[in-house]
């Protein structure tokens, strides 16, 4: 190979290895960008609220489709989230009527 025909290939090498540190550059800039915690928030926020539209819209049709099904799952659903209530209310609901069958001190004693 002549001194011409490497000088030549050594420019060309050199172009490419600059256009590939100027792609990569622009690349990292990019994610830079994007990585920023307003973007990401903004992300999700995004992916969160299309896929909470898609879920509500499954709903709706299931529920037109199948309103038994849906009203007995909000019901079944309703009941465990107010478990501790309702348990409560009948633990006080069967102290009160354990009291009224429950001879009192006052009743038992005629002096």
């Amino acid at each position: 190979m002549t001194g011409r025909a490497i000088r030549a290939r050594l420019a060309l090498a050199q172009a490419r290895s600059e256009a590939a540190r100027a792609r990569l550059s622009g690349t990292i800039n990019a994610l830079q960008r994007r990585a920023t915690p307003q973007a990401l928030a903004q992300d999700v926020a995004e992916t969160l609220k299309a896929r909470g539209i898609d879920a509500l819209n499954g709903l709706a049709a299931t529920a037109k489709r199948k309103p038994l099904h849906v009203g007995l799952a909000v019901t079944l659903l309703g009941l465990f989230l107010a478990r501790h209530q309702i348990a409560r209310l009948l633990r006080r609901r069967g102290r009160t009527a354990a009291r009224a069958r429950a001879p009192s001190p006052k009743q038992g004693s005629s002096k």
